[in-house]
């Protein structure tokens, strides 16, 4: 068989709902966030849902709360935050999915807008074999609360596949991309086999009309 990938967003992909979400909760409930900022956090994500404001931005602002964090203590914070809050959020479906691909000899690949260290965890997790997602600065390993590279959110996606094709000896044409979103349309456009699961409104329509799968993961 032809060497393949198979791509998967983690938000409402993999996991059921927002690993951004239930990280504010979490940061809110272990004292790393203020009621303030927790009511910031949750109006931010209204307005995102709603269109009205980049979700870079967004990251951009929040980043900053691990400014002058070592590497390894959030490492730390964000293997107990998987543990607690999103390793029984994984979805059957998904995780019967990576293991189908890992069976039939396909690369398993995170892509992801959120960062290496919400990542990584289910990665490993799910025996994953790797993460293309958003890098946070360090320096001396001491994180600057500023971004590493650009923000992995749309047209970025498909400009960081495209290397790792390349990189990989992989034709986009062998590639899955399992996501549920309209912002991940510049990938599904571009793969071989663009799966759209449990797709917002919009993305269902964009299915329908070019004869995508829709697949419905609980």
């Amino acid at each position: 068989m032809k060497p393949y990938i198979a791509f998967f967003d983690l938000d409402n992909t993999l996991l059921t709902g927002s690993s951004g979400r239930y990280l504010v909760r979490y940061s809110y409930k272990n004292g790393l966030l203020s009621h303030r900022e927790l009511i910031f956090g949750i109006y931010s994500s209204l307005l995102y849902r709603a269109g009205l404001v980049d979700s870079g931005a967004i990251v951009a602002r929040w980043i900053m709360k691990y400014r002058g964090w070592p590497e390894k203590k959030i490492r730390d914070y964000s293997a107990r935050f998987f543990d607690d809050e999103l390793a029984g959020r994984l979805r059957r479906k998904a995780r019967e999915a990576v293991e189908f691909h890992r069976a039939n000899g396909g690369k398993t690949v995170i892509l992801s807008a959120s960062t290496t260290y919400i990542c990584e965890p289910v990665r490993k997790h799910l025996g994953m074999d790797d993460c293309i997602c958003t890098g946070l600065e360090t320096h001396n390993g001491v994180l600057t609360g500023k971004l590493a590279g650009k923000y992995c959110y749309g047209a970025e996606k498909l400009s960081r596949v495209i290397l790792y094709c390349a990189s990989t000896a992989v034709s986009l044409e062998d590639a899955f991309y399992y996501a549920d979103a309209t912002a991940d349309l510049p990938v599904l456009e571009k793969v071989g086999f663009p799966m759209c699961v449990t797709p917002a409104r919009r993305l269902k329509r964009v299915a329908r009309l070019r004869g995508w799968p829709v697949l419905r993961w609980k």
